[in-house]
């Protein structure tokens, strides 16, 4: 005579997890992209600045002697390091990752759950 279990075995744990995993790798290469681009404005924007303002600016349009360009210059910079970091700030605090409302509604759905 054969024994048979009452407990039969679902696979319905993990679908979840799969569809977790992939989202944390699509939040990941979001979040990658966002800093990677930040970093890169970062350096290229405050250096840009510097040279545009102190050569068209201070030199070019208003006629500033070399010394006090230079001094110009780098305050311009320094106010445009901090909107970058303004910015990077506030790009990182309404971050809005695709599909974070779906994934938190899909596991209320399999669990059962309601509000």
């Amino acid at each position: 005579m054969q024994r048979t279990s009452a407990i039969q075995p679902t696979n319905t744990a993990e679908a979840p997890v799969q569809y977790e995993d992939n989202y944390n790798e699509s939040a990941v290469w979001i979040v990658f992209g966002k800093m990677l681009f930040f970093t890169l404005l970062m350096t290229v924007a405050p250096l840009a600045s510097f040279f545009i303002a102190k050569d068209y600016v201070f030199e070019g349009f208003f006629n500033v002697s070399s010394r006090n360009s230079y001094t110009y210059s780098a305050i311009v910079a320094v106010i445009v390091v901090h909107i970058v970091l303004i910015a990077f700030l506030f790009v990182a605090f309404r971050e809005n990752i695709p599909g974070s409302k779906r994934s938190i509604e899909a596991t209320k759905e399999s669990t059962g759950k309601k509000d």
